[in-house]
């Protein structure tokens, strides 16, 4: 088994970087789902009910992030490091944890693009948003992610879901952090504690898809594919699953091209 790609995804439900390499930390890839738009309760704003956030492409280049938007053209810079205002809490599914707004000035112009009222939020290193305890070993944290700081997926699995398929669907549908190859397909669901490179991860949970992975890449109008195939093999009660979530077990750097050895 070898790693074949590497990706993030800075900000919550906006497109994904592809990467050579990544630090690898407590919470995840580092930089991967630290940024979250919220709305007027401060509850996350994702492309489930949002779809056009699709257009919002963003690019990392050292400490600072740019998002630019596909459909007018416009872009807003902001460092990593920016915040404005004190700790207050927000809502990712049922956690409520600590964050900070980057600023009023970033903000509106997310809220322009999008024709709604949101706010862009980091998640600080002095806040700690715990792991499920079903799921926990000891006391993980996590970042704005939907639950885990690892989703792992191999080629051969996206492969066997496109042979079903009418029409193939890319990789970064399921926006995975880890992309393997060199198992059969499926195999990540099976996988536990593994090294690659200097760092250690330990798959916990098979991930259930949503609505989500229909969505386009270049925005056009989703359909019902690819979750309609994936539920007729892929269901385990009322789930439909398709790659597989990992905590954190010990820090480093991950490369492309590096193998992944069982422990």
């Amino acid at each position: 088994m070898q790693v074949s790609s590497l990706y993030i995804y800075p900000i919550k439900s906006l497109p994904g970087i592809e990467l050579s390499e990544s630090n690898v930390t407590n919470r995840g890839l580092a930089f991967d789902r630290r940024w979250v738009l919220v709305d007027e309760q401060n509850y996350h704003v994702t492309q489930r009910e949002m779809p056009e956030m699709v257009h919002l492409k963003v690019s990392l280049n050292g400490s600072t992030l740019t998002v630019s938007d596909n459909k007018s053209g416009e872009s807003i810079i902001f460092s990593t490091k920016e915040t404005e205002g004190d700790n207050e809490l927000i809502k990712v599914w049922d956690d409520e944890f600590d964050a900070v707004e980057v600023s009023s000035k970033v903000s509106h112009w997310f809220s322009e693009r999008l024709n709604k009222q949101v706010r862009l939020m980091f998640q600080p290193e002095s806040s700690k948003r715990l792991i499920d305890e079903r799921y926990a070993q000891n006391q993980e944290i996590v970042s704005n992610a939907d639950g885990y700081p690892i989703l792992m997926i191999s080629e051969e699995s996206l492969a066997d879901l496109n042979s079903k398929l009418t029409e193939p669907v890319e990789m970064l549908r399921f926006r995975p952090n880890i992309v393997i190859k060199g198992i059969e397909a499926f195999g990540e669901d099976d996988l536990g504690q593994i090294q690659i490179g200097n760092s250690e991860i330990i798959g916990v949970k098979n991930c259930a898809r949503c609505i989500m992975v229909t969505n386009k890449l270049d925005g056009s109008p989703r359909d019902k594919e690819p979750l309609k195939t994936l539920a007729q093999y892929r269901r385990e009660g009322k789930k439909v699953l398709f790659g597989r979530n990992f905590l954190i077990a010990k820090e480093g750097i991950v490369k492309v091209g590096m193998d992944l050895n069982a422990l």
